[in-house]
């Protein structure tokens, strides 16, 4: 008999996988007698980004939308014709000859501005522009004017 013919069934009977000893602990792997030890994983931490921001108190927006004031002044916590007015006249460049819009509120655009960059809703309204009438229709349902806005200062 040649060689050539036994060394395959010599390599199969020697390459069964070998089961672990009955005392030995199979599921803990050790290291060797010399090696450091490992050191324990620092504990987690809660990074500032996964708490959600909270919402604020009065009447909101959602960052960076636009709201003709009926949307504004129809939402869950209403905003007013005086916070309208102040954020109309707080907007720089904005007309508001004698502190009073130069517009009427009820017909103005506004913006949702927000400090952070990752914060949903806020309570700083810009004005947009001031409308002949204001529309919010579909299919996006975003606050514009009918026709082109009325001039800033």
């Amino acid at each position: 008999m040649q060689l050539w013919h036994i060394v395959p069934f010599a390599l199969v009977a020697l390459g069964k996988p070998q089961a672990p000893a009955q005392n030995s602990s199979a599921a803990t792997p050790s290291a060797p007698p010399d090696a450091p030890p490992v050191p324990p994983a620092p504990p987690a931490t809660s990074s500032p980004s996964s708490s959600p921001t909270p919402v604020p108190k009065g009447p909101i927006c959602e960052c960076g939308y636009t709201y003709c004031s009926s949307v504004l002044k129809a939402m869950k916590t209403p905003w007013n014709d005086k916070q309208l007015s102040e954020a109309y006249c707080s907007t720089p460049n904005a007309s508001c000859p004698n502190g009073k819009p130069a517009t009427d509120v009820n017909n103005a655009v506004y913006i949702c501005l927000c400090k952070e960059a990752d914060q949903k809703v806020g309570t700083d309204l810009d004005l947009m522009c001031g409308c002949d009438k204001c529309l919010n229709v579909g299919p996006d349902f975003r606050g514009r004017c009918e026709t082109p806005c009325y001039g800033h200062k």
